[in-house]
């Protein structure tokens, strides 16, 4: 029935003109409460939608949110993409959808821009993004980087701390007696790598830890390359107590590799992560982690957006780097 269902059908139900049915859908405050409520009711009982085609014509918008990742295919893991999306979607103003694409596809492709978006998210990995955010910002729409702090002081920009969350981490496993610590790095051109990386071994020489070199091997943030990783420092001889992995993906990839060579984990080898995925409450044990904070990223990125389509946004660009935290579970052993 909604296909034939127009904004006139309500009007003629409800008796009343069809531009203050789209008022009122529209939660016009030129429409009375009581009106209101009588037009969505009629409204929903008859399982109207409006036509978004129609109502972009009108608005000169397309009702399209676009969102950018550095690359789908590597780099990204699948946990870190669908928890991002998922609460992108959870948190998108009422009427809007997401276009997804990447500037890996982009640059490979050599296609440009589609520009047919009210506004655009970026979950930026690497600075390799630069040349492309800069021509979404020359076209004048609303643009709001995720994920990585940048250089720039024209675009909303909110990004996660990583490196002072690696610091907690590595802090907190040498509270726990912890002082032959390895690490499973993540992809190297990411930003997020870097920091982790040298918040890693910043916070080893701090405490006048030495660091064996033979015990930091390169992963890619997949599942595979983690168990791949650990399957060198399996092969060693001398291990680490605990092995930091720059992801949760890598840290159960890693963990899966000593369960298939014999180790307990944590009883001989222990293992921190970072991003605290869905699955990390999950895997057996439950794994140690840093909290990357994603809902406060997205939260704020969507309503500034938002704010941006709307021309309602601060005066001021605002661009935060927001401290993860530690999750403490069972992952990690106590050895002092």
């Amino acid at each position: 029935m909604n296909d034939k269902v127009t904004i006139k059908t309500i009007a003629k139900i409800a008796n009343v003109s069809h531009t203050t049915v789209s008022r009122a859908l529209n939660d016009s405050p030129l429409v009375k409460e009581k009106t209101k409520k009588e037009i969505h009711e009629i409204a929903e009982r008859l399982n109207y939608s409006p036509n978004l085609n129609a109502k972009a014509l009108v608005e000169h918008r397309s009702f399209i949110i676009a969102v950018y990742f550095t690359d789908l295919n590597s780099g990204t893991s699948p946990s870190f993409m669908s928890e991002m999306l998922h609460q992108i979607k959870e948190m998108l103003p009422k009427g809007y959808e997401i276009a997804v694409d990447s500037f890996a596809s982009l640059r490979q492709s050599k296609q440009a821009i589609n520009l047919r978006f009210d506004g655009a998210l970026v979950v930026s990995q690497s600075s390799t993004d630069d040349v492309y955010i800069e021509q979404l910002a020359n076209t004048g729409k609303p643009v709001v980087i995720l994920n990585r702090k940048v250089e720039r002081t024209d675009l909303f920009n909110y990004a996660s701390d990583d490196y002072s969350g690696t610091v907690t981490a590595v802090e907190y496993l040498l509270r726990m007696g912890h002082r032959r610590i390895g690490i499973i790095s993540g992809k190297e051109e990411f930003t997020s790598s870097q920091n982790r990386l040298a918040g890693f071994v910043d916070t080893l020489q701090k405490h006048g830890i030495s660091l064996n070199n033979k015990w930091v091997v390169a992963g890619d943030y997949s599942v595979k390359s983690g168990y791949n990783a650990m399957e060198k420092i399996l092969n060693l001889g001398e291990l680490p107590t605990c092995v930091f992995a720059s992801n949760d993906d890598m840290a159960m990839g890693a963990m899966r590799a000593c369960e298939d060579y014999g180790f307990s984990v944590p009883e001989q080898i222990s293992f921190m992560g970072f991003d605290d995925s869905s699955y990390s409450n999950y895997c057996i044990p439950r794994l140690t982690t840093i909290k990357k904070p994603m809902r406060e990223i997205t939260n704020n990125g969507i309503k500034t957006l938002n704010d941006l389509i709307n021309n309602q946004s601060p005066k001021t660009v605002q661009s935060l780097n927001i401290k993860p935290s530690l999750v403490v579970r069972e992952s990690v052993k106590k050895l002092n």
